[in-house]
């Protein structure tokens, strides 16, 4: 929960330290005349020390000064000192130390009758009871300080006063009045030519006027203090001033200006050692940018503002920033940084043991990473446990935080009575609805808990509301999530096509948002969201719009893997609206249930899937091919060059399915199995209901986007009864069609770096228990090198990592015979990181290090790699992140293996590249090879073992 920035800026009053009236002369001998000079310019120093916001330096120094005062009986020399030190206690908020000082002071000035003193004195006495928001008390100091120094015509003390009673009164929220107070007090200021003072006072009419809302008077009056400030150098005084001017342009939603006018702040309060206010106005700039969507440069700040309160040992300022850190790691879904920052938070208020309102807005912060994080019975006894504490000592807006927290957490585990309860608590703690967002969360989670309670037509009711505020406060992510939960229920009310409608404007905002790489925070579930919309659109008929949300629906995956896949032009539009749903999201979205949408108007603009189809048209005899894994059901699409797309659903459980491949994985990891019987089950599901479609339209080419555990089945190696698939078809697998680069390639003479890696021992964790990695023999980089004349050849510590990586752009092919592991999930943590090429010098280059490699290459050959190891499934992210990698680097095309073959695949490898030299596609070449096994002499190199491990990957036409 992030500690709240207040709109209105602190009223920074530095109390006249140099122009008080001076303590009465005392006679000095010789002897005494030496330390008194040494005691004035050690008073002087601290009170630069003071204006610059350097406290603790200026402390120390009047320390010295009260020392030597004390030496010399300089009774009014002392008095001054106390003042001037109770002056700083203020500014570090240590208010008891302060009026402990003060006191002293204030005796020893009243003792001594130094009158004019005592006004300065009472004045610094009632600011603390003003901080301490005693104002009555305040008021009674500062009047009786105007009083004396009406008597006795201090002008200067009388203007102070003054404006002391007018910092009264705007706390206390009478503007009007504060304002006739600093104006008295601005006349003597003026009077008396009093330029620091008259810059204080402007300063404070200025907050004043940002408080009655009145924009432009404020800046105006800032910025006569600026001058003011300007002309007597108080650099210091100018940075409080433009971070002041910020704080307008913050509220009048002018946030670049504001972020200039803070950063100048930060320069010129950095440059008199501030760090203090430095930290703070670090926290105004991140929670700007994050307003903007610019997560980096926001998290950067909050850093900043972190380091800035380190060093200024500025344990609240380091709290905020801990929890701007939290709440802004959140956010973007970096839950597990956010879990151990707010962690931190929390060690750091238990040690201290203060500001329990701040530890409460803490520990609701962690409970809500606890529960994303999956630990709910966690986050429940955190959330419980600050419950009280935010009861006693927060405010409503928080209760309503904590209360919404504890209903999420609840919904997360299934108990949504509970969760609806504390929903509505939430409410009742925001009566006036001031705190949107909080308000907007509460009926979001009153309208999911309703759902699933499957009270529709209220669920729906509340949804809406939320989803009015959270569109009126331009809160387009979290708009997006109503969206897709309103489709949802409408498909549990039976209305498809008004579920299609708002489920496309769901995906559409997550597009256009994921497009921008600062924003990562969408959808909760978004594949759920996509799967759901191309399930409605097929069983529509719409094939067309359902192939663009597959696709999506693959980049999505892959961006949930990857974590920085923003897609491309074509992706950022998502799926087009029709006129018929464009009308429905223009109308009022309170009674959804009531609407209606024209039926026989949802035909959509075909002008993209033509322009797919004439891609096709360049490539005879291709189809594409998309299966989609559903609940119930496989769906097989299909688009070919010509006429409409195609559309089948077979109905199997993908509990089935996945027994399926389970089994064809596990029997073909054995070269004598047969994986006949579960590669025929297989082509039933897939390939049968399409069969004649592919026959009637000539196809030998299909270009295949596997959905789920369907990535670790080669399509090639599926069974007819009598055919494998691939004596029928070359495959080329893909991730997305709007990735893919369609055109054929030319041909290029081969320049190949091959590399492998022979010797050594390594392994890699699995679970709990560690595997031994299988190095290969080298032969077939050396029969690669006889195949291909001038072939380069790195084997064992000649293939170092950067070496190869130097080498990239010589060469058109790179084959690395080399074990490169992929882990799923339940292998590994489900994370790039996990999966990585060894290197022959024993360097691990996971999928995470390929983002930074670059080169123009034609075709990149994996001979070793293996996924699977365990035969513990996931959903083959890891694959297409390879291939993603690959080909973002700029590999036109991928060959890798599914399983290792030992080195059984040098004759399948020998004919792939005989055959790339005689020209022919690297699709056809491969085909070539395999089907050269298949039928060879050698019946054990028959099993599909041998040659349907490798997959070929993106284009290889």
């Amino acid at each position: 929960m992030a500690i709240t920035i207040s709109a209105i800026p602190r009223i920074i009053i530095i109390p006249n330290v140099l122009a008080q009236t001076p303590a009465p002369e005392v006679e000095n001998s010789p002897e005494s005349s030496a330390p008194k000079t040494k005691a004035d310019k050690l008073f002087e120093t601290g009170v630069e020390q003071f204006r610059r916001g350097t406290f603790d330096e200026a402390l120390e120094t009047y320390e010295q000064v009260l020392t030597i005062r004390k030496e010399l009986g300089d009774q009014g020399g002392i008095a001054q000192t106390l003042n001037n030190i109770g002056d700083v206690y203020i500014n570090q908020r240590e208010y008891s130390k302060a009026l402990d000082v003060l006191q002293k002071a204030l005796t020893i000035r009243r003792q001594i009758n130094d009158r004019s003193g005592v006004g300065e004195t009472l004045n610094l006495i009632g600011f603390v009871y003003q901080r301490q928001r005693e104002f009555s008390q305040a008021l009674n100091l500062h009047q009786e300080a105007l009083d004396i120094s009406e008597a006795i015509s201090d002008r200067q003390n009388e203007g102070e006063s003054l404006h002391n009673i007018g910092a009264v009164k705007a706390s206390q929220r009478q503007l009007d009045q504060a304002l006739k107070f600093y104006q008295e007090a601005l006349t003597i200021r003026e009077e008396v030519d009093d330029r620091r003072d008259l810059g204080r006072t402007l300063n404070n009419m200025g907050v004043v006027y940002f408080n009655q809302g009145n924009y432009d008077k404020a800046l105006e009056t800032y910025q006569k203090a600026l001058t003011v400030r300007r002309e007597i150098n108080d650099s210091a005084g100018v940075g409080r001033l433009l971070n002041n001017i910020g704080f307008v342009y913050r509220e009048k939603d002018e946030n670049s200006e504001a972020i200039k006018y803070f950063q100048q702040a930060v320069v010129m309060l950095e440059s008199v050692g501030d760090q203090r206010s430095v930290g703070r106005i670090y926290g105004f700039i991140g929670a700007l940018y994050q307003k903007e969507g610019e997560e980096s440069e926001a998290l950067a700040a909050y850093e900043k503002g972190l380091e800035a309160a380190k060093v200024a040992e500025d344990k609240t300022g380091q709290l905020e920033a801990l929890s701007y850190l939290g709440d802004a790691y959140y956010e973007i879904g970096e839950n597990a940084k956010a879990k151990s920052i707010y962690e931190a938070a929390l060690a750091f208020y238990e040690k201290e043991e203060e500001d329990r309102a701040a530890e409460g807005e803490a520990m609701i912060g962690l409970g809500k990473v606890y529960n994303r994080l999956g630990e709910n019975q966690k986050a429940k006894q955190i959330l419980l446990k600050s419950l009280p504490i935010n009861k006693k000592v927060g405010e409503k807006s928080v209760i309503a935080a904590n209360m919404n927290a504890l209903g999420e957490a609840y919904y997360s585990s299934g108990d949504y009575s509970i969760a609806l309860n504390y929903h509505k608590l939430a409410l009742d703690n925001l009566p006036d609805k001031d705190d949107k967002n909080a308000v907007a969360i509460a009926y979001q989670g009153i309208g999911d808990a309703l759902f699933e309670l499957k009270q529709y037509p209220q669920a729906l009711e509340n949804l809406e509301q939320a989803l009015a505020i959270y569109k009126e406060n331009e809160k387009t992510a979290k708009a997006g999530r109503i969206y897709g939960q309103l489709g949802t229920i409408l498909v549990a009310q039976e209305k498809p096509e008004l579920a299609v409608v708002f489920y496309k404007q769901a995906v559409n905002i997550h597009e256009t948002m994921r497009s921008q790489e600062s924003q990562k925070s969408l959808l909760e579930n978004p594949e759920t969201v996509y799967r759901n919309l191309a399930d409605l659109l097929l069983q529509q008929e719409r094939i067309f719009e359902a192939q663009q949300v597959l696709d999506l629906l693959k980049i999505q995956e892959l961006d949930n893997y990857l974590g920085n896949v923003t897609g491309n032009q074509i992706t950022a539009t998502g799926v087009k609206l029709l006129a018929a749903e464009e009308k429905i999201l223009a109308e009022d979205t309170k009674n959804i249930l009531n609407l209606e949408i024209d039926k026989n108007n949802l035909k959509p603009n075909l002008s993209q899937f033509n322009s797919l189809q004439e891609k096709l048209k360049k490539l005879p005899g291709t189809v594409l091919f998309y299966p989609l894994i559903l609940s119930e059901k496989l769906e097989l699409v299909l688009i070919t060059a010509e006429g409409e797309a195609i559309h089948k659903t077979v109905s199997v459980k993908p509990e089935e399915i996945n027994e399926a491949i389970a089994e064809f994985r596990l029997t073909i990891s054995n070269p004598i199995g047969d994986v006949k019987t579960s590669a025929e089950k297989l082509y039933g599901w897939l390939i049968k209901p399409i069969e004649d479609e592919l026959t009637k339209a000539n196809i030998n080419t299909i270009i295949y986007a596997p959905d789920n555990q369907l990535r670790y089945l080669p399509l090639t190696a599926l069974y007819d009864g009598e055919k494998w698939l691939v004596e029928r078809f070359s495959v080329n697998n893909i991730i997305a069609a709007s990735l893919t680069n369609f055109e054929t390639q030319s041909k290029n003479q081969p320049r190949v770096l091959a590399a492998a890696l022979t010797e050594g021992k390594y392994q890699v964790q699995i679970g709990t228990r560690q595997v031994n990695l299988r190095l290969t023999t080298g032969e077939l980089v050396e029969n690669l090198a006889e195949i291909i004349p001038g072939t380069r050849k790195l084997v064992n510590s000649e293939f170092s990592s950067q070496t190869t990586i130097n080498n990239f752009n010589d060469y058109n092919i790179l084959h690395l015979d080399t074990p490169v592991v992929l882990l799923t999930e339940q292998e590994g943590n489900g994370k790039p990181e996990d999966s990585f090429i060894l290197f022959g010098d024993g360097e691990r280059l996971t999928l995470r290090d390929m983002e930074n490699w670059s080169f123009e290459i034609d075709l990149v050959v994996l001979s070793a790699s293996e996924t699977n190891i365990s035969g513990q499934m996931g959903n083959g992210e890891e694959i297409v992140g390879l291939g993603y990698q690959m080909q973002n680097a700029g590999a036109e095309t991928i060959i890798a293996s599914l399983w290792r073959v030992n080195d059984d695949s040098d004759e399948l490898m020998n004919t792939f590249y005989t055959v790339l030299q005689e020209g022919k596609s690297k699709a056809e070449a491969l085909r070539a090879a395999q089907i050269n096994m298949i039928t060879g002499k050698d019946k054990e190199g028959n099993n599909p073992y041998y040659w349907a491990s490798f997959i070929l990957m993106r284009n290889g036409f």
